[in-house]
């Protein structure tokens, strides 16, 4: 994961809920691993369980790189 995020130069960050549990709670994880991705502030996608490399790499590579508002929904449908 973290490769794919320095390719992109996208922000990349791991947490261990189980050192962090506030942090489950702010984001609302109630299951691990969680991949939450937000863009341009706001929260894009959100995947629990089960989600591979390739398809977190595909998911993020249909995000737009302006700042103009983002149908999520229709992106990642």
């Amino acid at each position: 994961m973290r490769g794919t995020a320095e390719k992109y130069q996208i922000p990349y960050y791991h947490l261990d809920l189980t050192e962090e549990p506030e942090l489950a709670s702010y984001f609302e994880v109630l299951t691990v691993p969680a991949v939450i991705v937000y863009h341009h502030g706001q929260e894009a996608l959100r995947q629990a369980r089960f989600i591979g490399h390739r398809q977190i790499k595909e998911l993020l590579e249909k995000l737009p790189l302006d700042d103009g508002p983002t149908d999520y929904d229709r992106i990642f449908d």
